[in-house]
């Protein structure tokens, strides 16, 4: 008999977008009645495991598995939910990783610029002066990062699939897109940002896109609902499968 969701991961790094959609999709499982927890709390070979792509096999040996691709990978034979459209299944599966009272505009005075890598890969070329580069290592917590983004007049991102952008636009901050990915379209890369507006992948682009974001907010705000839909069809279809 299934006993619940357990959900893998290793432990929480408020760095990462993928660990963060990890604790907010048990938080969403809870606040719907379902027992869910995360692999480091407890372990039970019982429950539907949940794992994130990077995972291979079933090395926690659950008797049921569902996989969550957040980024892209190979489909197994496992039910199989993807973070968006196009990324080899129809069954989708989003949450809410940012927390909407601190990315938020904040009416500072805005000066210099950040940039930020990630998955990317860095080039000094279209790194200004004074701007300011954002790591894992340098801002300790969800609230810093936030005061940062309020504060700068745009953020360089050589991730063009970073949560980074998003909570960027959220603070009302032009994202200028330097990272490139082989497969996919300049529109899939701002698809997969939640938000065509104040998106920019050049400096002649970048005045357009200061114009419009403030239209990002509402538009992202407008997708919660979806969202919340997914996390139900999540839950209908894995309980359809293992109960």
């Amino acid at each position: 008999m299934v006993t619940g969701y357990e959900i893998w991961i290793g432990g929480y790094f408020h760095m990462s977008g993928g660990v963060r959609a990890l604790h907010v999709l048990r938080d969403e499982l809870v606040k719907r009645g379902m027992n869910a927890w995360m692999k480091y709390e407890r372990h039970d070979p019982q429950a539907i495991g949940v794992y994130p792509e990077i995972v291979p096999d079933n090395p926690e040996g659950y008797e049921c598995v569902t996989r969550w691709l957040l980024n892209t990978a190979d489909l197994t034979a496992d039910p199989t939910w993807a973070w968006e459209a196009g990324m080899g299944t129809d069954n989708l599966l989003t949450v809410n990783t940012i927390e909407l009272d601190l990315f938020k505009p904040a009416g500072k005075l805005r000066h210099d610029t950040a940039f930020w890598v990630g998955k990317g890969e860095k080039d000094e070329r279209f790194i200004p002066d004074h701007c300011v580069e954002i790591h894992r290592g340098n801002y300790p917590s969800r609230e810093s990062v936030a005061e940062l983004l309020q504060s700068v007049r745009y953020l360089i991102s050589f991730d063009p699939f970073s949560a980074m952008n998003l909570e960027a636009l959220l603070c009302g901050t032009p994202v200028l897109i330097r990272g490139h990915h082989p497969r996919m379209t300049r529109q899939q890369i701002i698809d997969h940002g939640w938000t065509p507006f104040g998106v920019a992948f050049s400096m002649e682009e970048l005045e357009d896109a200061q114009r419009e974001v403030h239209l990002a907010r509402d538009h992202y705000l407008s997708l919660l609902p979806v969202f919340d839909k997914r996390v139900d069809n999540f839950i209908t279809e894995t309980l359809r499968v293992y109960q």
